[in-house]
């Protein structure tokens, strides 16, 4: 974390907090995956949660995009709380926070362009469409995919889709980046070639 220097009043600006969770549980039936959760995320920070299989890595991302909804705690994102949006703002916090999941979940009846223009239109809707081609270019450019823009996912191998799954969701600028196992089929030089 980076605290930004104000050179004419001497002041030191205090990071922007972006998530704050308190107290946060969730279950299924008689499990209980998280219990009283809490943490804090500031502007440039990055956080990384660690756990075996089935310890609620996915359910927290899960909550904190409201995909799940918790059994008790509170979940602030950008200064809103989660729980408390309804559909349509929920909506609009959402278009600020790019996800990755573990499948990647491309659409498979589209190409890797049209995969990628899809958030694009929706969300940057001033976009051109020569603005929309160089930005998927420059993106699948940084995940080592130049060659894949006409390509169907089903071509891919799974590190590719993997990859192109990143693109996906990088390329629409989101403030908050949420990765559930980003390096999982990737091989160890194809990850350390990303720029995370």
């Amino acid at each position: 974390m980076e605290n930004t220097q104000t050179a004419a009043a001497g002041t030191t600006k205090t990071p922007r907090q972006v998530i704050e969770i308190n107290n946060l549980s969730k279950g299924f039936a008689d499990l209980k995956v998280l219990k009283n959760l809490s943490l804090q995320l500031f502007d440039g920070e990055n956080l990384v949660v660690l756990g075996k299989s089935g310890s609620g890595k996915s359910v927290l991302i899960k909550c904190i995009v409201r995909l799940l909804n918790p059994d008790q705690g509170t979940i602030t994102v950008l200064g809103e709380n989660i729980n408390d949006l309804e559909r349509k703002d929920l909506a609009t916090i959402r278009e600020k926070i790019g996800f990755l999941f573990q499948s990647g979940a491309l659409y498979d009846s589209m190409t890797i362009k049209q995969n990628l223009e899809f958030p694009l239109k929706r969300i940057r809707k001033n976009l051109s469409q020569k603005e929309i081609d160089e930005k998927i270019k420059e993106v699948l450019e940084n995940v080592g995919l130049a060659d894949t823009l006409n390509k169907m996912p089903s071509e891919l191998s799974g590190g590719m889709r993997k990859r192109a799954s990143l693109a996906r969701t990088i390329v629409v600028d989101p403030l908050i980046m949420l990765y559930d196992e980003p390096t999982t089929g990737l091989d160890p030089v194809t990850s350390d070639e990303i720029s995370w």
